[in-house]
């Protein structure tokens, strides 16, 4: 069997691209996730790995899968894909179609408005 290791500061640095993309601060995105902001530092820093509880919680919070957080790249993580199933996750059927009529009636002014200035 493959031995695979897991390389702390390549999966803290993963994370650190992951916080700063949602444009999250260490305190709040250590908040968001229950942790001490001086935990979260020592994990981006490859000093601690968190445990599967967090890493969990981190890719649901940044819309990636496991696999792309704990071993780098995965060519099926789509963040739009992984954001819909997490807000139909999170939101009660009527919910969401009411929010998709909502995005497709803004995307269908937006395409008037593209042909109204060409």
């Amino acid at each position: 069997m493959n031995e695979i290791i897991l390389n702390p500061q390549e999966l803290g640095e993963r994370i650190r691209a992951l916080r700063l993309k949602k444009n999250k601060t260490q305190s709040y995105f250590a908040d968001m996730l229950y942790i001490s902001s001086s935990y979260l530092a020592l994990i981006e820093s490859g000093k601690r790995v968190p445990n599967l509880d967090l890493l969990i919680h981190i890719a649901k919070f940044t819309d990636v899968t496991l696999d792309y957080l704990v071993f780098g790249d995965d060519p099926k993580c789509d963040p739009l894909q992984m954001t819909f199933t997490r807000l139909n996750d999170s939101y009660d059927k009527k919910k969401m179609e009411q929010a998709l009529k909502l995005a497709e009636f803004y995307l269908e002014m937006t395409k008037e408005d593209d042909g109204k200035t060409k």
